[in-house]
């Protein structure tokens, strides 16, 4: 492995988890397509290897946490990520956006407990990072912390729809109520958490290849004291199995995976807020991941570029999108606040996608914000 010898695991891994390990007590969202009475389906509930709720949403930030941090350590310590080309810069971003690179080895991943059994064919995972660092304003090629509250932490999934073209249906398929849960995790109190499955397809091209979607399980939570909140997403590999999927059991889809960590956190040094995401991704079907590898780095860059350009026209701005090769009209989401203390009340719904061939443009608007 590259960098520091913290491995994540054995949540929060590309390999992902069975709706079996998911929490107790969830609720689902009947899709749109019902399973019929003939087949067989399981939603989890009553499972031996099923955690508590807060065991689960600890488990999952006390690997997150450390992993994440590694990227640019609040310690003010060197990255324990390899710097991978670079800063990219972009017409709608103040920020250069930083890459980076870390490859956890199927041997490391092997040992871990809690991990499944070994396997002689366990794949490496090549986790690629993005960091970018945007003055807090609500001014143009920049966005407010309050802005990034209300687009990631409270409407995740609404605003990556609203911002990625190619994402052509979202879903909560069930969600927990985490209300009264806090957790005390590596010295930090974490509170107003979310927790959520989440059903995103989105559209490839060039055909034949079939459209993806990513079913997978997301915790958010905000460090209490501090302007700071994660994003985790683990995947669910048999989500098909669930009476509450929908884009799962589609056959003109590939279930593809993605996992990934995003920490965004007002810098006390400056009062920037610093947006961090890191994912490992692999899109199925028939491209191999090496292919898919050489992509992921200038997808993930261009989300900052995608969000920059949408925000401001939540703002009533009239500030045109990037090379528009976008379809149908534009979304958007409730107004966004004008500070922190304006900020909603959250919602359950959180969403991240990491990409492979997906980010182009975006006219998209929502009303009342994930690659191959």
């Amino acid at each position: 492995m590259t960098g520091s010898k913290f491995v994540l695991g054995p949540w929060v891994r590309l390999e992902g988890i069975s709706i079996n390990q998911l929490p107790s007590a969830g609720k689902g969202v009947q899709p749109s397509n019902p399973a019929s009475s003939t087949e067989k389906f399981s939603d989890g509930s009553g499972a031996t290897a099923a955690p508590t709720l807060k065991a689960f949403i600890t488990s999952v930030l006390s690997e997150s946490i450390p992993f994440v941090d590694g990227v640019a350590p609040k310690s003010g310590g060197a990255s324990e990520w390899k710097v991978k080309g670079s800063p990219k810069k972009f017409p709608n971003s103040e920020a250069p956006v930083h890459l980076y690179e870390k490859t956890v080895s199927g041997k490391d991943l092997d040992k871990v407990e809690g991990m499944s059994q070994y396997s002689a064919d366990r794949k490496d995972e090549t986790w690629f990072c993005r960091r970018s660092c945007h003055r807090n304003s609500t001014e143009e090629r920049t966005a407010s912390w309050a802005e990034f509250v209300h687009s990631f932490k409270e409407h995740h999934a609404q605003s990556e729809e609203a911002f990625t073209p190619t994402v052509i249906g979202a879903r909560e398929a069930m969600r927990w109520d985490a209300s009264g849960i806090d957790v005390q995790v590596h010295g930090g109190h974490w509170t107003n958490i979310t927790v959520a499955v989440e059903e995103m397809k989105h559209k490839i091209d060039p055909k034949p290849l079939k459209n993806r979607t990513f079913p997978v399980v997301q915790v958010a939570a905000m460090l209490e004291g501090n302007e700071e909140f994660l994003v985790v997403s683990i995947p669910l590999n048999d989500f098909d199995k669930s009476p509450y999927a929908e884009f799962a059991r589609d056959k003109s889809l590939v279930t593809a995976a993605y996992t990934s960590i995003e920490r965004i956190r007002v810098l006390p040094s400056n009062g920037d807020v610093e947006w961090i995401m890191a994912t490992a991704s692999d899109a199925g079907g028939v491209l191999p991941q090496w292919m898919q590898n050489l992509a992921v780095p200038g997808a993930i860059a261009k989300d900052v570029e995608l969000f920059l350009s949408w925000i401001p026209r939540q703002r009533g701005e009239s500030i045109p999108a990037p090379s528009s090769k976008s379809e149908g009209p534009e979304k958007s989401l409730p107004p966004a606040p004008a500070s922190s203390n304006d900020a909603p009340p959250p919602i359950s719904k959180t969403e991240f996608n990491p990409g492979i061939t997906r980010r182009e443009s975006s006219n998209k608007e929502l009303p009342a914000a994930p690659p191959q």
